[in-house]
């Protein structure tokens, strides 16, 4: 009887879960379909399935609307360059506040966590005087710092659990052997630290790729706007849904991508966390 039970529990969790997993894929899985239909299939006739597979949208955004390959790239660099300044920072810091403690070091990493309290909204104005006094608008820097200020905060909290949990020994014998502290943390915190790092880059990099807001306000030319933002333009420019969905599709596929490669370590970090902490 206690078998059946556990059985039937079980049964109900997986359809619960299913059920929850189709309300987030199927609005994904219906863009893509739409982006190989026509505009008249699209606008006359609301259908799941494509009646007629067709590349037309894609070749709308790859050829005549080469302007946003354009935007992609600037995507791509800003992410790229902010995962990776912020993997490199946060990995010094973490490291520095776990295991380098100096006076007045739980003073400095609460105001640095304390940022997050801050919503967007309240330090944009202060962001887009600073950028302007400065001449980094409409510059990638100008788009890379203030993503460093969203990101950065998190990112050194999950390093700096990571660190704090290894074991001293590992340090005292690296000393032994004459390493420094610099190649402590290269060669031997670092490697041990890799699923920490790997939430880093894919939290970092969702964070990045799919922010508006910062790159609305701080961003106004064609020339550095990125992908999140030339999508509100195209749509306003034309209503055409298929080059929208081509072009949703095409800004959904390096998020998944990053997903599916990292998940694993992704997983297994996160319940490293979880059972430690």
């Amino acid at each position: 009887m206690a078998r059946r039970r556990r059985l039937l529990t079980s049964v109900l969790q997986s359809l619960a879960l299913l059920f929850i997993s189709l309300l987030f894929v199927l609005p994904i899985v219906f863009c893509i379909f739409t982006s190989f239909k026509e505009s008249i299939e699209i606008i006359k006739e609301v259908t799941f399935f494509p009646k007629k597979w067709s590349l037309v949208n894609y070749d709308y955004v790859f050829v005549r609307g080469a302007k946003y390959l354009k935007y992609y790239t600037n995507t791509i660099i800003i992410t790229m360059s902010s995962v990776i300044v912020t993997l490199l920072l946060s990995s010094l810091a973490g490291y520095s506040f776990a295991k380098l403690p100096f006076k007045g070091s739980n003073a400095l990493l609460a105001s640095i966590l304390f940022v997050l309290a801050f919503p967007l909204a309240a330090i944009l104005i202060p962001i887009y005087i600073m950028e302007y006094n400065l001449g980094l608008l409409n510059t990638y820097i100008g788009l890379i710092l203030p993503n460093l200020l969203l990101i950065l905060p998190f990112s050194i909290f999950i390093t700096r659990g990571t660190f704090i949990n290894l074991s001293r020994e590992l340090e005292d014998s690296a000393e032994i052997d004459g390493c420094s502290v610099l190649q402590t943390w290269w060669k031997i915190m670092l490697p041990l630290a890799q699923n920490a790092l790997v939430i880093v880059f894919v939290s970092g990099f969702y964070s990045v790729w799919g922010e508006y807001t910062i790159s609305k306000s701080l961003a106004t030319k064609d020339s550095i706007m990125p992908i999140s933002v030339a999508l509100t333009l195209l749509k306003s420019e034309d209503w055409n849904y298929g080059v929208l969905a081509a072009a949703i599709t095409m800004s959904i596929i390096p998020p998944i991508t990053i997903f599916a490669i990292f998940q694993t370590r992704l997983v297994e970090g996160m319940v490293e966390g979880a059972i430690k902490g």
